[in-house]
């Protein structure tokens, strides 16, 4: 049952009472009248939601925050703010992305059912490619996952882009006034004509002597300087020679909204230091590597990219931070809904024992639920391995139950459940191992009778990558809050799961009669495929409850022949009126040339005007006459949420070893408010905290 469509019946189920004479009766016991009460104000209110897509933005020069890279978009008219010309545009985003990338074994997440993501094993259908996910929590990649993650961008930047493969690494080239040009962010190295253009492969064949045309201060391969550059060298020489490059497009993309949705009760945490928890053996995070990810050759955190011969600032330390959501919802008012994603329409809230409960007796449920853009991690018990090994304190559930309490937890927005054990009393239950890897969880708990929750308290911990901390600047920093009144609702189908679940996402009557599903798995890549040469379709639902639904995000992978057939025609279409009409999302732009044997679709559709709750994403699978397949695919609703209630923002830092702090209060309804944090001279960021009471 969906917690949002109960409360009309709640409304009705109320009013029944009161026409019926109930209300004498109801008026002889005070806290039955309460209970009453509060479930009446919670059908016809509009729940505060908390604080929906709340960021922060500083006036740091290169690390400002959230607030400033929140979309693609936003980097970019960061990134090249001044600029003018494809090739000006072309080199600040270069420049815009050494300092916010670095070299690393590539992050891996749950992609393929029944296989476990570990960075030392590489898999590609387990690394993350969409560029949301690696510019919140992760930030570094192998050569090939970095050129991926920067294609989006490159596009929004209005050029076409390619990966392309190079002796022992992979490159990008970017297509603008009328050639190609390489630009390798993981190496460092662009390299120019003799017009005084970045250099493209084809040029670069022409005439091998282009390498050493460098444009200092422009980095070019500077890391084991000259070693990197000699190395790089050698492998244009060999290209130069001769043989294939492999071309491929559509490798990377980008649907995650990257929306932080922060409860009443609930305070968001982002720790600066890794080890704030007690030192390498308490470091929490999401990576195969002794003491989390860590890289020291980089250009991150060491201000604008400069390299002259043996001269470069390109020896920094970059590592991760860990943000912290700790969540009590108030079981005794309707604020505890701002953490529902669903519930029975007999679940009240009370002053008495117990607080959260069942108001006739009868069996309830109560959901609540977690989804943020950080990767929720862990505490290795080896200190080195969180994924394929044990990890702890990703996710604590703490609480007081009143007589039996079922537990289920879900990890696919509900699509399937584990049951846990059952609560009692007083309890602490460590589920890191259900939910690391993973950007939410749903904690369903169940009661009936004189039994419910008197208390709850969840500790989620993530990744964040360093780069996206909102960090302060020396003497005072002004910082901009906004609270932008979204929410998101996931819809990340479990291709692992079987036909009959996969409905609860599914419009399964849509489906065409050609399309055919299969679980995924490491022994079978496709989730649905045609069974014949002509196009098929199938159809999946995007439903925000009650909520007004303003954006849609989808993305789609495909697989594709190579070369790949003229005729291809792999598309996305939404629909607002139950599938009366479609219009177009996103369609795959797969060139003659194109050898990668898979790609990515996304895009984004603006639902405003609809004034509705659902709408139907429609995939279209067409390879001009051969068998289609999809591979994955993910769906994510934007929801106008409530007037934010007042918040409280501290940031902490250090100057001279000692700890500082500021607080700001932000008022009520605020959606932007500016303050000054009354720096001096930084040694280094501690946190930044964003509390609702």
């Amino acid at each position: 049952m969906d917690y949002h469509s109960s409360l009309p019946r709640s409304e009705r189920t109320t009013s029944r009472l009161l026409m019926n004479g109930k209300l004498e009766m109801i008026a002889q016991n005070f806290s039955r009248l309460i209970v009453l009460l509060a479930a009446l104000c919670s059908a016809v209110t509009t729940f505060a939601d908390g604080a929906g897509d709340v960021t922060l933005r500083t006036d740091h020069p290169h690390y400002p925050g959230e607030g400033v890279f929140q979309s693609v978009d936003d980097c970019i008219r960061f990134a090249t703010d001044g600029k003018a010309g494809d090739q000006e545009k072309a080199i600040a985003l270069y420049l815009w992305m050494l300092t916010h990338q670095w070299h690393l074994a590539s992050p891996q997440e749950w992609n393929v059912p029944g296989e476990t993501p570990d960075t030392n094993i590489w898999r590609d259908d387990m690394v993350v490619y969409d560029a949301n996910r690696a510019r919140f929590s992760y930030g570094y990649g192998l050569c090939g996952t970095v050129h991926s993650w920067n294609e989006p961008y490159w596009k929004a930047l209005g050029m076409q882009v390619r990966r392309r493969e190079f002796p022992g690494h992979v490159n990008s080239e970017v297509r603008y006034g009328g050639r190609w040009h390489a630009f390798d962010t993981d190496m460092a190295g662009i390299v120019f004509g003799k017009d005084g253009a970045v250099a493209g492969y084809e040029d670069i064949i022409a005439d091998p002597s282009l390498v050493e045309q460098t444009h200092a201060p422009l980095p070019c391969y500077p890391f084991a300087w000259p070693s990197d550059f000699k190395s790089m060298k050698k492998g244009w020489e060999k290209i130069a020679r001769g043989g294939n490059w492999h071309k491929m497009y559509n490798s990377g993309y980008v649907a995650h909204p990257p929306i932080v949705h922060v409860r009443r009760g609930e305070t968001f945490t982002r720790w600066f230091d890794p080890g704030h928890y007690g030192g390498k053996d308490k470091r929490r995070f999401w990576h195969h590597q002794d003491n989390g990810p860590f890289r020291n050759w980089t250009f991150a955190n060491q201000g604008t990219p400069e390299h002259r011969g043996a001269e470069a600032n390109c020896r920094g330390n970059a590592r991760y931070c860990n943000g912290e959501f700790v969540y009590q919802p108030d079981l005794t008012s309707v604020a505890y809904r701002d953490g529902v994603v669903d519930q029975s329409a007999n679940v009240v809230p009370s002053m008495d024992q117990p607080k959260l409960r069942s108001q006739d007796g009868k069996p309830a449920i109560v959901t609540f639920e977690h989804f943020s853009p950080y990767v929720i991690c862990g505490d290795p018990v080896d200190d080195a391995n969180p994924m394929s090994g044990t990890a702890t304190d990703g996710l604590i559930v703490e609480g007081t139950a009143v007589g039996n309490v079922s537990v289920e937890i879900s990890v696919d927005q509900g699509q399937t459940w584990h049951r846990l054990n059952s609560v009692t009393g007083n309890f602490s239950h460590d589920l890191t191992e259900h939910v690391k890897g993973r950007y939410g969880w749903q904690l369903r708990f169940g009661f009936q009778d004189k039994a419910g929750l008197d208390a709850l308290k969840f500790t989620t911990t993530t990744q964040v990558c360093q780069a996206i901390y909102p960090r302060l600047t020396d003497g005072g920093c002004r910082v901009a809050y906004r609270c932008a009144m979204r929410g998101v609702t996931p819809v990340l189908p479990n291709f692992g799961s079987d036909e009959a679940t996969l409905r609860t996402v599914e419009q399964r009557d849509m489906r065409s009669d050609n399309v055919v599903y299969q679980p995924r798995s490491s022994q079978s890549r496709l989730a649905y495929r045609t069974t014949n040469n002509r196009p098929g379709h199938v159809v999946f639902r995007v439903n925000a409850g009650e909520r007004e639904l303003l954006e849609v995000y989808a993305a789609v992978r495909y697989g594709v022949r190579v070369p790949p057939s003229g005729n291809c025609d792999y598309r996305i279409e939404i629909s607002t009126d139950d599938g009366e009409s479609w219009r177009p999302l996103a369609r795959a732009d797969i060139p003659a040339d194109n050898e990668f044997s898979s790609g990515w679709m996304y895009g984004k559709a603006d639902v405003a005007e609809s004034d509705t709750n659902e709408v139907l994403v429609r995939i279209q699978l067409y390879q001009g006459g051969y068998q289609a397949g999809m591979i994955d695919a993910q769906f994510y609703g934007v929801y106008r949420s409530a007037p934010p209630p007042s918040a409280i923002v501290t940031y902490g830092w250090k100057e001279a070893g000692e700890l500082k702090r500021h607080t700001e209060r932000i008022p009520t309804a605020a959606r932007e408010h500016v303050f000054e944090v009354p720096t001096g001279k930084i040694d280094v960021d501690e946190f930044v905290r964003i509390q609702v009471p």
